[in-house]
């Protein structure tokens, strides 16, 4: 290697360096030169936008949930990553009246061209005012084995098609983290698979409701607006498992938050419950129903593959 593709090559580094220390601080004394070679080689360190997109567009396709951070504080807020589609056009029909068609696009489109994403407006709102002074901006969401961890910029305020949106850079930096927390297996809006949310006496009847993702450990399902106030922190709950109709199994679990998360038509109301597996049987059981959303949510990215000709990260 010559002296100036050394340079280069050193050069290079120290942007990595500098990036990953910008929006990963906390661990700015480990990314040496030999970790970031490393971690460059095994995947771990995503460097290039061509290599960050298809995280991005697995984020989009499996409308994950975001959290967002910024400049480094613990505060999460959440929201989801939202499509850019062109103006809709104006054409002349038969009688020639003036009608709108849906421009040439698929959706998701604008995301190849790795220019920024589109984000909508977080949850808690007062994230909202804050990300428009933020510095940085980190999110993350996961997958079946890692967090993917992504540092990007607050550009404006923006409307997709009269929708207020949040418009960020397109991510400079990204690592995947493996193990970083138990994993959830995503539940398919096609899976039959139902709860019914025991009730209290004079204070809550018999909820029927579906659940978002499930892990070993716990859950969370789908409340309405209403309910909200029917649940309490530290609560005990009693939930029955419905697959295909049929009860499978019960479970006694412990709330551990009433939350809200904008969807792309509107607001998800979501309730998160941790289980009291007393049993191996139970726990067992548990497992056996994770094994079953996962396996539905792998074919369901399968398909999701197939259907946009994108390879779509598990």
């Amino acid at each position: 290697m010559t002296t100036d593709e050394e340079e280069k090559k050193e050069q290079a580094l120290q942007n990595i360096q500098k990036k990953l220390a910008l929006f990963f601080p906390e661990e700015a004394y480990s990314f040496t030169r030999q970790a970031i070679e490393d971690g460059v080689d095994s995947g771990e360190f995503m460097i290039k936008p061509v290599e960050i997109l298809p995280y991005i567009q697995t984020a989009f396709l499996d409308d994950k949930m975001l959290e967002v951070e910024m400049d480094g504080l613990t505060r999460i807020y959440f929201s989801r990553i939202y499509d850019d589609p062109p103006e809709l056009e104006e054409v002349e029909d038969e009688l020639e009246d003036i009608a709108l068609q849906e421009p040439d696009y698929t959706a998701g489109d604008y995301l190849k061209l790795m220019n920024h994403i589109i984000c909508l407006p977080l949850e808690p709102g007062m994230g909202n005012l804050h990300i428009r002074n933020s510095q940085k901006v980190m999110i993350r969401f996961f997958t079946s084995s890692s967090a993917i961890e992504l540092g990007t910029f607050f550009q404006d305020l923006a409307l997709v098609r009269d929708i207020p949106v949040l418009r960020l850079s397109f991510p400079v930096i990204g690592r995947q983290v493996r193990g970083a927390r138990v994993f959830r297996a995503k539940v398919p809006a096609d899976l039959n698979f139902t709860l019914l949310i025991k009730g209290k006496k004079r204070k809550r009847s018999d909820i029927r409701t579906r659940a978002i993702d499930i892990s070993s450990e716990g859950l969370s399902f789908v409340i309405q607006k209403e309910e909200q106030k029917l649940f309490k922190v530290d609560e005990i709950c009693s939930i029955r498992f419905f697959l295909d109709g049929e009860m499978y199994v019960k479970v006694s679990s412990t709330i551990r938050h009433i939350s809200k998360a904008r969807e792309k038509k509107g607001i998800q109301y979501r309730c998160g419950v941790q289980f009291d597996l007393s049993t191996r049987s139970l726990a067992s059981n548990i497992e056996t129903i994770v094994a079953t959303v996962q396996r539905a949510h792998l074919k369901e990215l399968s398909d999701k593959s197939e259907e946009s000709g994108i390879a779509l990260v598990k």
